[in-house]
């Protein structure tokens, strides 16, 4: 039992790998489970089983990736220390996780473009959002409104990160070179905290 168990789990997270590279590849439409089955090498009957329909596999692949970054964020902001350091290190923490799951941003980008399951991804987003307000909120006042609002500072940093994944191929062609390289992830996620450092230096003054 506890075999057969080990088996059906080790099944399951092939379907939803697979699945993950193929709806970021391609798009929730265009990545039919026939084609997932195959990448995993699978019968598709077994999505099925483990998932019931394209639809269910896809919330699952959603759902994963956020409950991994709901883990790897929320002891950052716990941490201990003062506001401006948790802050950085949730900057940090997240560019890492995106370093470490590229096809999250393009899943995400060609989703929300369509629509189709933005209610979802933003029943995810919205709790990280707030999260991100009320550290915001609690440590400096001047966020409360204004140009150094949390919400227009959790806006811009939110385009900071996730554009050198979104747009990549077209940064490629700007810079010459691949952005998602390793030097040149580090180079950015260098600037993105310098940035955050001035930020918070503006709040703790105000």
């Amino acid at each position: 039992m506890v075999a057969r168990k080990k088996n059906e789990n080790g099944t399951r997270e092939n379907i939803l790998q697979a699945a993950d590279e193929l709806f970021g590849e391609n798009g929730f439409d265009a990545a039919s489970t026939r084609l997932i089955a195959e990448r995993c090498g699978v019968n598709k009957a077994l999505i099925h089983y483990h998932f019931s329909s394209k639809q269910k596999l896809f919330e699952a692949v959603l759902d994963r990736y956020y409950d991994r970054l709901q883990t790897a964020l929320a002891p950052l902001l716990a941490e201990e220390g003062s506001a401006s350091d948790r802050m950085l290190l949730v900057i940090d923490g997240y560019m890492d996780f995106l370093a470490d799951n590229t096809s999250f941003c393009r899943l995400l980008q060609r989703e929300v473009v369509g629509e189709q399951h933005l209610t979802r991804i933003l029943a995810h987003m919205v709790p990280l959002f707030k999260a991100g307000e009320l550290v915001l909120h609690s440590a400096y006042p001047a966020s409360a409104s204004g140009t150094l609002a949390a919400r227009e500072l959790l806006l811009s940093f939110f385009g900071m990160i996730v554009s050198t994944y979104t747009y990549s191929p077209a940064i490629a062609g700007l810079i010459a070179d691949d952005p998602l390289s390793q030097d040149n992830l580090e180079k950015r996620k260098r600037h993105i905290r310098f940035m955050a450092e001035l930020v918070l230096r503006e709040l703790e003054g105000e």
